[in-house]
């Protein structure tokens, strides 16, 4: 019968559908496997959660149980725990394009639903913003990790989709949880100061960061920046998965303190364990 199965299947030209590989059934362009990865040697969940912010992956990661830390020497790490009866997994991943490395080895070791949850680089933004979720279905902006990704040079520093299927989870959440939201596209930022502080480049230059600055601000939906977003979004495209990114808003133009120093970090744990702690993971769950 097995025989006969197969021969029925060749004769009318058709792949079984056991020999296709998960690569090959969602389209992958990449086709690492864990015995090529450099920070994820271990199977993961298929939902997460990930954040640049060391502290703030290590306070989320507090909301699971029975959890378990995966440690690495360049500082990354992530967390596999229960949540509500799901099995997640909570990452810290580097700051920039660096954080394509645990993106990519994420996905490789499993994972198929990625939320960003991090914090909007957007200068001086309005204090309505303070208990805003801001949901990124849309990032731009990317050229360098396009690139070396072996990106057709037409689609550099183009703009690339959240997954409908994550994106629709976020809504339907903060709408159930009377959470005020708003819909935004995320500009890249490469060189955090560059189209932060353009004024404080030579003359030239910040001509040419203000032109930069001055075409994104042709998009017609409101804008956040950050560091992660878009490679997050290229990577999952790029194995065929889903990915979406929160942004919550944190004071980043004290002269003297960091964010999460002082009155601002009070700030910051607030919105935190209010809203977006809870709701983040819930949304997850959702999918």
């Amino acid at each position: 019968m097995r025989v006969f199965s197969l021969a029925f299947t060749i004769v009318l030209g058709l792949t079984p559908i056991m020999q296709l590989s998960a690569n090959e059934a969602t389209g992958a362009q990449i086709h690492l496997t864990l015995d090529d990865c450099l920070f994820v040697k271990y199977p993961v969940p298929e939902k997460g959660i990930v954040c640049s912010n060391y502290e703030r992956a290590l306070r989320l990661s507090k909301n699971l149980s029975n959890s378990e830390m995966h440690k690495c020497a360049w500082g990354p790490f992530v967390v596999v725990g229960d949540y509500k009866g799901e099995k997640l997994f909570i990452a810290c991943a580097s700051v920039g394009t660096g954080s394509g490395l645990l993106f990519t080895e994420l996905f490789v070791a499993g994972a198929k639903y990625i939320v960003r949850y991090g914090s909007d680089d957007v200068k001086f933004p309005p204090q309505s913003d303070a208990y805003l979720v801001k949901i990124v279905d849309e990032a731009d902006n990317l050229y360098g990790f396009n690139l070396q990704s072996g990106v057709p040079s037409e689609e550099w520093g183009q703009s690339v989709n959240a997954s409908a299927e994550i994106v629709k989870a976020l809504i339907s959440t903060a709408e159930s949880k009377k959470i005020n939201y708003e819909m935004r596209v995320c500009h890249h930022l490469e060189n955090y100061h560059g189209l932060r502080s353009p004024d404080k480049f030579s003359p030239e230059r910040m001509r040419r960061l203000q032109a930069i600055l001055e075409e994104l601000k042709k998009h017609h939906k409101p804008a956040s920046f950050d560091m992660e977003t878009a490679v997050l979004f290229r990577v999952a495209k790029d194995f065929g998965l889903h990915a979406a990114t929160i942004l919550q808003t944190v004071k980043k133009e004290s002269p003297k303190l960091s964010s999460y120093e002082g009155d601002n970090y009070q700030q910051a744990r607030k919105v935190e364990e209010e809203i977006f702690f809870s709701y983040v993971l819930d949304a997850l769950v959702n999918i």
